[in-house]
């Protein structure tokens, strides 16, 4: 399908430690860890996951000016991602995500040096609309601006999937919701902390009927080992989790929505298409970047 992603693309810099350090003292000056530079972004790894897929993917987003910026738009045209739709602005810098992670990758803490995400307005959405309608179907993430959002979700008439990334980025969602006249998309991927951003719920199946009764048609709430719920207006069903040895479990949440959205993409029912993400989460997994590179079509067609 020819599929359009909105959103960040970035540098990771992930930084986990090369043993326990439980027992290391607070006050000690340096501690041995792993520090490793990948191509990041959320919407830019759906981007890349959806190409290893097979699909016409176009990445909708802004790069900066220096040496990161370079080596991004070098890497995304290598993979096969159309930039047409993407800005470069001059003078500005890349977008950098510094992660602390444990020994298999969860962030411990983070930092994020994001200004040029603000060029992702209204401005920059109302010139691209009409090619974003040309899509077969697009997804976002939240890194764009509310008004952006709610631009969007009012007049995306193909179906949309949104990505919350964060739970503070889940809030700009609802107040996306509220700012809108439409307040319906086709499917939200979020996780259990993101859903209770936006519901103040904390009981997950709860949580994604409120998500689903506010406008949302297709809830996918991701709750890391404890698995998945999908949740519609006909049906709410929970998915056990893959077992994995994992490595890092940085990108999973973007791998299993690009499964999600191959699974449909390929006319699968939801059932299928959860496995589908869920098998794609896995094999990000495997491997300490944040996409599995060694993903093949043939395995999930």
């Amino acid at each position: 399908m020819n599929i359009t992603v909105i959103g960040e693309a970035n540098i990771d810099i992930s930084v986990k430690p090369c043993q326990d350090t439980s027992h290391v003292s607070t006050k000690q000056a340096c501690t041995p860890s792993h520090i490793s530079f990948h191509y990041g972004g959320v919407a830019r790894n759906i981007a890349h996951n959806l190409c290893l897929l097979g699909h016409n993917v176009r990445l909708m987003t802004v790069f900066g000016d220096d040496d990161f910026a370079s080596r991004l738009i070098d890497d995304c045209k290598s993979i096969g991602i159309d930039l047409s739709l993407s800005s470069q602005f001059e003078d500005a810098k890349s977008p950098i995500f510094l992660s602390f992670n444990d020994e298999i990758g969860r962030i411990q803490s983070a930092h994020s040096d994001i200004e040029l995400n603000s060029c992702l307005d209204l401005d920059w959405m109302l010139e691209r609309i009409d090619a974003v309608n040309r899509a077969d179907l697009v997804i976002a993430d939240t890194l764009l601006s509310a008004e952006a959002l709610t631009f969007l979700i009012d007049h995306c008439f193909v179906p949309l999937y949104i990505d919350t990334v964060s739970p503070n980025r889940a809030l700009l969602l609802s107040e996306a919701m509220r700012q809108s006249w439409k307040k319906s998309f086709h499917a939200l991927k979020c996780n259990h902390a993101e859903a209770q951003a936006m519901t103040g719920i904390t009981e997950s199946d709860e949580a994604a009927k409120y998500l689903n009764a506010k406008g949302i048609e297709n809830v996918y709430l991701t709750l890391g080992e404890d698995g998945v719920i999908f949740c519609s207006k006909k049906e709410i069903q929970h998915f056990p989790a893959v077992e994995v040895e994992a490595v890092n479990v940085t990108g999973s949440g973007d791998a299993f929505l690009a499964g999600v959205v191959h699974g449909n993409a390929m006319g699968q029912n939801y059932v299928d298409a959860v496995s589908c993400g869920l098998k794609m989460a896995k094999l990000a997994c495997e491997v300490e970047t944040p996409v599995n590179s060694r993903v093949e079509f043939e395995d999930f067609s």
